[in-house]
C-alpha cells in the first residue's frame, strides 16, 4: 500500500529488529503494559488539569495547558516519527502533554455543555482499559 505518512515508509516494516526499551521482540504482553503506562500518564495530567479548572471554574485557567499540550504534543509526535529509537522517552512525554490538552479541553467543554466531559472521558478511558484487560 502506498502512503504519504512518514511513519509508514517502505523501510518501516522491512527494517531489521531494533532495540526498543528492554528487548528486541515486541510482544502482546509488552504492548499491553506499555499502553497501560501511557494511559496512566494521560490520566494523571488530565486529572491534574481538570482539578486546576475545578478550583476556579474559569476556563481561562486551563488555556495555557491546552496550548502547551497541543504544541508540545505536536513536537513530540514529530520527534517520535523521525527518531523512532527515542520513542521510549518521547512516548511518555507525549502522553503527559496530551493529558494536559485533553484535561483542558474537557474543562472548557464542560462549561459550554455541562456533564458531557465526564461521560466522554469515562467512556473513552473505560473502553481502552477494558480492551487492555481483554487482550491480556
Amino acid at each position: 500500500m502506498r502512503t504519504a505518512n512518514p511513519a509508514f515508509t517502505s523501510a518501516t516494516f522491512s527494517a531489521p529488529s531494533m532495540t526498543a526499551g528492554y528487548g528486541r521482540t515486541m510482544t502482546i504482553e509488552g504492548t499491553i503494559h506499555r499502553t497501560g503506562i501511557l494511559l496512566l500518564c494521560v490520566l494523571a495530567t488530565a486529572l491534574w488539569t481538570w482539578n486546576q479548572f475545578m478550583t476556579t471554574r474559569d476556563p481561562s485557567t486551563v488555556a495555557p495547558y491546552i496550548l502547551i499540550g497541543v504544541l508540545g504534543g505536536l513536537v513530540m509526535a514529530l520527534v517520535t516519527v523521525f527518531k523512532k529509537e527515542w520513542s521510549a522517552v518521547t512516548a511518555p512525554i507525549y502522553a503527559l502533554l496530551e493529558g494536559l490538552f485533553l484535561g483542558g479541553l474537557s474543562a472548557t467543554l464542560e462549561v459550554r455543555f455541562p456533564g458531557i466531559a465526564m461521560e466522554a472521558v469515562a467512556l473513552t478511558f473505560g473502553t481502552c482499559f477494558c480492551l487492555l484487560l481483554a487482550y491480556r
